[in-house]
């Protein structure tokens, strides 16, 4: 991990001091200090890779994996069984795929692909015949330049959830979604960030930088690193100046009780409302995230663990990623033993 950048404030305070003969470049803010505490309900996100959502019906596009996400009109989708798949994939095909594909001319290609797949037995495994991604996606490659040239992009995307693991194949029409879709889940553009808690194990895409905030001694970390990933996406982005006093006063008023993971997830979303226009016009997003699992002690009951991030979303890679657990899609509760 780089060091963080000398920072030119160390306090929300300082910014007042620093800039006392223009106006901040900060605006001020209120903390409030008192957090209302409800009873921890069941927690559901749209895209979670760990809980499972029933999109409205006024949602526009096709929802897939159980209804946890959805693509937007001018994507077919197609579904992955992941046991003995290529079976089916061979013998049916999806009619709104089969409709882009015969408008674009691109069946036979389709049919072809198709074949290589169930023909190319490493794709999957001998004895339940699971889907192997990177077989899967050696076989696709093959074939992209093809779908590419007449307007359609292909992606093989995989969402765990806690009821299951979910493939399929997105055919995306170019001329459709333009430069306005880019399929999160897609496998082949993973950028290796995971954010692991004790029950999942939640990925992330190119395009979006992830820094955690640890809940021992988390303060100090985020004081003195800063992941690779964010701090090349800020530098491109010249937001590496807001992002170290969004640091300092991260540090400096959202802190919260010891029981809630040394964070207090009200603050930090008031301190990312004040920050996200600031980072939106250089062309980034910023999402305050959190997950908290029951973690069980048999006999002797349990605890309930914290876990929670930021999120940096590059728009002009990733113009329609929602993350998988925005804090302000859901307020976060506290325990009733």
């Amino acid at each position: 991990m780089a060091q963080k950048s000398a920072r030119l404030i160390s306090s929300t305070t300082a910014v007042h001091h620093l800039h006392a003969s223009k106006k901040p470049l900060i605006p001020t803010m209120t903390i409030i200090n008192t957090v209302e505490q409800t009873p921890l309900e069941d927690e559901v996100y749209l895209g979670e890779e760990g809980t499972d959502t029933t999109l409205g019906s006024d949602e526009p596009g096709s929802a897939v994996a159980r209804g946890s996400y959805t693509v937007p009109n001018g994507v077919a989708v197609e579904p992955l069984k992941n046991y003995g798949g290529h079976k089916d994939l061979q013998n049916t095909c999806p009619d709104d795929v089969r409709h882009l594909l015969e408008t674009k001319g691109l069946f036979d290609v389709y049919d072809k692909f198709v074949q290589a797949i169930v023909d190319t037995k490493n794709t999957r495994g001998s004895l339940l015949g699971k889907w192997k991604d990177a077989q899967f996606i050696s076989v696709l490659d093959l074939f992209r330049d093809e779908f590419t040239d007449k307007g359609v992009r292909v992606a093989l995307c995989k969402r765990k959830s806690g009821k299951g693991t979910y493939r399929w194949l997105e055919f995306i029409g170019v001329d459709a979604v333009g430069d306005t879709y880019e399929p999160q889940y897609d496998v082949a553009n993973r950028s290796g960030q995971v954010v692991k808690t004790a029950y999942s194990r939640l990925q992330f895409p190119n395009g979006v930088a992830v820094e955690e905030l640890k809940q021992w001694g988390g303060r100090r970390k985020l004081k003195e690193k800063i992941p690779v990933h964010v701090e090349k996406m800020l530098t491109e982005h010249g937001l590496m100046k807001e992002y170290d006093q969004m640091v300092d006063h991260v540090i400096e008023a959202g802190a919260g009780s010891f029981l809630k993971g040394s964070w207090d997830m009200n603050k930090l979303k008031a301190i990312m409302d004040v920050y996200k226009p600031i980072f939106a016009a250089k062309g980034i997003d910023i999402f305050v995230s959190h997950k908290q699992e029951y973690i069980s002690h048999g006999q002797h009951g349990g605890h309930v663990e914290h876990y929670r991030w930021i999120e940096f979303v590059d728009r002009a890679v990733q113009p329609s990623y929602q993350p998988q657990r925005d804090a302000n899609t859901k307020d976060e509760g506290c325990t009733v033993m």
